[in-house]
């Protein structure tokens, strides 16, 4: 552990001293220049899945994972040791088991919102497909046929109702276009307030049926969790419009198919995806998704948040996260390390600053069963003295304060209640 309580690069390429970093399932050399840039020894393969990962991590060892919506299990963790730090490159989790992660020590971090205006353009290209039918007039023109009359029924945007599920950054973005298009913007997030939405002119709908009931186009962009499961089923497709629109840029699962294709079947309502149920890993993947045979269903290849600027900025964020990193174990964007001040109690040490003075100080805590949470070591002016403060799990007792103070090149220590420990 790092003198912040974070866990710091292990350096372990013996010749260069770098990290080794594996970016796997992202096509983007410019990623691994940027890294290699930072002196990290980069290991590029964007062919590797779910099934070969755990024997390249075993074989190529590296500190650091870089994936985008490659599945990493518990079993992929455990087939290295070394592995220190996931970076997912994306928003949310990704396919990271975040969980077992944190039981093996590593951290996991990604990229909010480098890829929202991405993903925003995308989800607009959708919505304007399906109101315009534009994939089907070029379908019609590249054939030959020049077959009018159906288009021209077309409802357009203008002065409808937008609703959108989920407000985070790509909810956002979503929101500024519609309010371009002349259109009334309605939102439904857990966590989205009234005076939020007052600031940005727009609607904070209670629930979802309400907002199903109220929008022409609604836009789904929410992150990954047990309760976003299927949270689009049959309650929400009966409450929606005839002839709606409804557009997912975020996550198959949200929606329940089964529920989504008796909809389309009953109220014509026209639909754009990203993402969906059976969706291949690989380029080379065959395709098999029933909802896909409709003609009112326009999907695309999961490329949401995927455009040559998104991944520039998503190469960047990365490369700050694990320049963080390696320079003194910071992780931005960390999704797995505990707020900070969470113990009991805080200990603070002033002591000189020499080689075995803060393993003492260890030695009679962990004798006495007390466990570090986090820890910060402040080195004074000149180099000669220092400063540590530890949250601890538990109060140290008298008997332990006086030993501590009475260790070789301890000056003073004293401890407290956490404020925020409980």
């Amino acid at each position: 552990m790092g003198a912040s309580g974070k866990i710091l690069p292990p350096h372990s390429t013996p010749e260069t001293g770098a990290a080794r970093v594996l970016v796997a399932s992202l096509r983007d050399a410019a990623m691994a220049e940027t890294l290699r840039e930072l002196g990290c020894e980069v290991m590029d393969n964007h062919h590797l899945s779910a099934e070969t990962l755990p024997g390249a991590l075993h074989d190529l060892a590296p500190d650091v994972l870089i994936v985008g919506d490659l599945t990493v299990s518990a079993t992929a963790m455990d087939a290295t040791p070394q592995l220190a730090l996931v970076i997912h490159a994306g928003n949310g989790e990704g396919a990271v088991d975040v969980s077992a992660a944190s039981a093996r020590g590593i951290l996991v971090a990604n990229c909010p919102t480098r890829g929202a205006v991405a993903a925003a353009e995308l989800a607009w290209g959708l919505i304007l497909a399906c109101d315009r039918r534009i994939p089907e007039q070029a379908i019609d023109l590249r054939a030959g046929r020049w077959n009018r009359t159906p288009y021209l029924s077309c409802s357009g945007l203008n002065g409808r109702t937008l609703g959108l599920i989920g407000f985070g950054a790509v909810g956002q973005e979503v929101a500024r276009r519609g309010r371009a298009f002349g259109m009334h913007v309605l939102a439904w997030s857990r966590s989205l307030t009234e005076e939020r939405c007052d600031l940005l002119h727009i609607d904070l709908c209670s629930n979802l049926v309400n907002l199903a009931k109220l929008a022409d186009v609604i836009s789904v962009s929410v992150t990954g969790s047990d309760q976003t499961h299927h949270m689009l089923g049959e309650k929400f497709f009966a409450a929606m419009r005839p002839g709606a629109i409804l557009v997912n840029t975020s996550l198959g699962t949200v929606i329940d198919e089964a529920a989504l294709q008796r909809a389309i079947t009953d109220k014509g309502i026209r639909v754009g995806l990203d993402v969906f149920s059976g969706q291949p890993t690989a380029d080379d993947g065959s395709v098999k998704s029933s909802l896909l045979a409709n003609p009112g269903v326009y999907a695309t290849h999961g490329v949401g948040g995927w455009t040559t600027q998104a991944r520039s900025a998503v190469a960047e964020e990365t490369s700050r996260i694990l320049a963080g990193w390696m320079h003194d174990g910071h992780v931005f964007n960390c999704l797995n390390d505990s707020p900070s001040n969470q113990g009991k109690a805080v200990l603070r040490v002033r002591h000189a600053n020499r080689p075995g003075v803060l393993a003492r100080v260890f030695e009679v805590l962990g004798r006495g069963g007390v466990n570090i949470e986090e820890m910060e070591n402040v080195i004074c002016a000149g180099g000669e003295a220092a400063i540590v403060r530890m949250h601890l799990a538990s109060m140290p007792t008298d008997a332990q304060l006086r030993e501590i103070r009475a260790t070789e090149c301890v000056f003073a220590a004293t401890a407290g209640p956490s404020r925020l420990g409980g």
